[in-house]
């Protein structure tokens, strides 16, 4: 559902602009949606990847990791 932050109460304002970490405007819509959480796997995966650093290669250097990858895999057969 979409509010009008116009309409919304002064603590709804409040936690609202607390969340966001800057003031809303009387003209802006709001609107409120939870996701669900990574499943724990994809949590130790992403903690694993900070730790040794590899959430900070660019698009190129994962490409290349990828293709090194292939490379050094035997090549299957009839393909």
């Amino acid at each position: 559902m979409i509010h009008s932050a116009k309409d919304l109460s002064p603590d709804q304002r409040q936690a609202i602009e607390s969340l966001l970490g800057r003031p809303i405007l009387d003209g802006e819509q709001v609107s409120v949606q939870t996701v669900p959480a990574s499943p724990e796997w994809l949590t130790d995966i992403q903690r694993n990847s900070r730790e040794k650093g590899t959430d900070k290669l660019s698009m190129e250097q994962i490409d290349e990791e990828i293709a090194s990858a292939r490379r050094a895999r035997p090549s299957r057969s009839g393909k």
